[in-house]
């Protein structure tokens, strides 16, 4: 028989379609699914009144089995309710729980957005080889909008890979729930997780993101000056262990043992931990900033006078005065790309929000496999939030509890959880990583090895390196020549955005007819063809020009006010909510492309 044009083997296993299926899954994801031996005992395939398949989980409930599907009409029922979800105007991501017998997510597929993406997180491992071998999934297997997260390991990743997504594309993204499955802890986590992302990038952009992107513009004119990451990589020697020195209050009682780790691992200490280390008189061997406000007052102290930065292109605009001709570049974009070159290294848009996190992410570019962590409480100690004393960094945002390092529970807050979780989510990626939490106190980050700061030494303190010869002979990231092309491509930028200004007027005016059209009229009908063609020609003009990515990535105030590249408007209701969110946002293009070219132009000059 056969189920929405595909294969179905009734009530009988068929282990040859199994293993097309596996085949087809391998292929794409690297890992082939497991076959419980008891799936027997676990599982059935009954056939529904319209001879669809329908899944039992028996012995689920407490009064009997579960049935996962309608005994008369699994697919319509699943139309049922996918007509109860709300359908978005942009592009959307999905979270699904629950893979079931398919049928769900197949009729999402058909009602929403051609352009929406599916990541399902299946809870149950072997329900999904069971089902493999019932019916050919190949289809869905395969499907470029959708990604499956099936295996253990799979589903410890998918937070990362929705985040990715999320950083790429900005979608709206949104979980649902497949029916009869129940709450799942890890589903829920991974929701909050991208909630809090959206929140925090929502936030960047319309509170710090102008200030970064002048940061950055600040730093792509003195790359003649400068390092690459990429460079300090080439000195670095071959299993070197690193210790990532955090602001947290428990630094206070470990900071005098540090001094023993001094010419045992590459100890990189982050800005606001630097005064904590500067009274005991402890010079790291490098230090560590990337955040476009914070003071430069936290670096300007003795033992940083000779040290070298690692620095993010958008660091505070001081602070890359401070350690002009010492500043190590980290933390490329493809603009950094166009503008200076590939050997600004890979791109990594991720580093946690947070210096720290940061620091992380470069002991990875740097091959870097033993990491060790202090003062990386994320959680208050004894009531305080950093070592220094300060109040500044003392979010005023609500407070919860979570496990400690030692099994108690400490107080935290929502930003430290979302530190500690992009921690997880690296471990997780990087299996091949030795991370040791030697903090001595705060919240326990899951996947490091809970040791004393005394106990990490004494793994590493056999081996000695000479820190200081390996910021020897590193080659500035650009030759004077080479800064001048860069600084002509800016200018290249700014030309670009009297365009983008000007087809920005164009559109405005443009959604505004069809908009008239599509609550008095009908927006399908042929004489409005010409005006969609060429609303489609001018967006897609701006969309080719890089600075118009750079715009949305940093300048553009509202973030999920931006329009889909692709407008959808096959219905009069659907597209006047299209075009009365478009509109507004080209009535404001011009005056972003003018406040950015302002911006640029001084660059040019700093």
């Amino acid at each position: 028989m056969t189920f929405e044009g595909r294969v179905i083997n009734e009530l009988y296993k068929d282990e040859n379609l199994r293993k097309k299926n596996f085949d087809v899954f391998e292929k794409r994801y690297g890992i082939r699914p497991q076959i419980d031996n008891d799936e027997e005992e676990k599982y059935r395939i009954e056939t529904a009144k319209n001879g669809e398949p329908v899944l039992y989980v028996n012995g689920a409930l407490s009064t009997g089995d579960l049935r996962l599907n309608s005994s008369y009409s699994p697919s319509y029922e699943a139309e049922v309710w996918a007509k109860r979800q709300d359908v978005p105007t942009r592009r959307t991501t999905i979270a699904l729980m629950g893979f079931s017998t398919g049928v769900y997510l197949r009729t999402l597929m058909d009602r929403f957005r051609p352009d929406t993406i599916f990541f399902v997180y299946e809870p149950d491992e072997s329900l999904f080889s069971y089902i493999c071998a019932f019916a050919d999934f190949t289809d869905i297997i395969s499907h470029i909008r959708i990604r499956l997260f099936v295996t253990e390991y799979q589903r410890k990743i998918m937070s990362s890979e929705m985040l990715s997504d999320l950083a790429t594309f900005r979608p709206e993204t949104r979980g649902i729930f497949t029916p009869f499955y129940a709450d799942n802890e890890e589903f829920a986590h991974i929701c909050h997780e991208l909630e809090s992302s959206m929140a925090s990038g929502n936030d960047f952009q319309r509170e710090r993101g102008r200030t970064a992107l002048i940061c950055r513009m600040y730093a792509w004119n003195h790359m003649d000056n400068a390092y690459m990451l990429p460079e300090l990589k080439k000195n670095m020697r071959k299993n070197i262990p690193a210790v990532i020195v955090a602001a947290g209050p428990s630094l206070n009682k470990n900071v005098e043992s540090l001094k023993k780790l001094k010419g045992h691992a590459f100890i990189i200490c982050t800005d606001r931990a630097l005064s904590v280390l500067n009274k005991h008189e402890i010079v790291p061997d490098v230090i560590i900033s990337m955040d476009a406000e914070k003071s430069p007052d936290y670096l300007n102290v003795k033992v940083a006078q000779n040290a070298y930065l690692l620095c993010s292109y958008q660091t505070n605009i001081e602070t890359q005065k401070l350690f002009d001709g010492k500043c190590i570049y980290f933390h490329a974009l493809r603009y950094e790309k166009e503008l200076i070159g590939e050997h600004v290294g890979d791109q990594i848009p991720d580093h946690g929000g947070n210096v720290a996190g940061a620091a992380f992410v470069v002991c990875e570019s740097l091959g870097i496999k033993k990491v060790i962590l202090i003062g990386q409480d994320l959680a208050f100690t004894d009531g305080k939030h950093h070592a220094d004393d300060k109040e500044e960094g003392n979010p005023d945002i609500t407070r919860t509890i979570v496990e400690g390092i030692d099994g108690n529970p400490v107080e935290t807050n929502e930003m430290w959880i979302s530190f500690r979780d992009f921690y997880e989510r690296e471990i997780n990626l990087h299996l091949d990583m030795d991370v040791i939490d030697a903090t001595e106190g705060g919240a326990k980050i899951q996947g490091t090895r809970v040791v004393t700061l005394s106990e990490a030494i004494s793994e590493v303190q056999n081996e000695e390196y000479d820190f200081s010869g390996i910021f020897n002979d590193l080659k500035k990231a650009q030759s004077k020549e080479e800064q001048l092309v860069t600084k002509e491509r800016i200018k290249g930028w700014i030309r670009d955005l009297d365009m983008i200004a000007a087809n920005g007027k164009e559109l405005e005016v443009i959604c505004g007819q069809l908009l008239k059209a599509s609550k008095y009229h009908d927006i399908n009908d042929d004489k409005y063809s010409k005006k969609k063609r060429k609303l489609g020609e001018l967006k897609l003009q701006i969309h080719k020009k890089m600075v118009y990515s750079l715009m949305e990535d940093f300048w553009i105030r509202d973030l999920y006010s931006i329009p889909d590249l692709v407008l959808f408007l096959r219905t009069n209701e659907e597209a006047i909510s299209v075009l009365e969110s478009a509109e507004k946002f080209y009535k404001v293009l011009p005056e972003d492309c003018e406040s950015l070219k302002t911006e640029m132009k001084k660059s040019l000059d700093s």
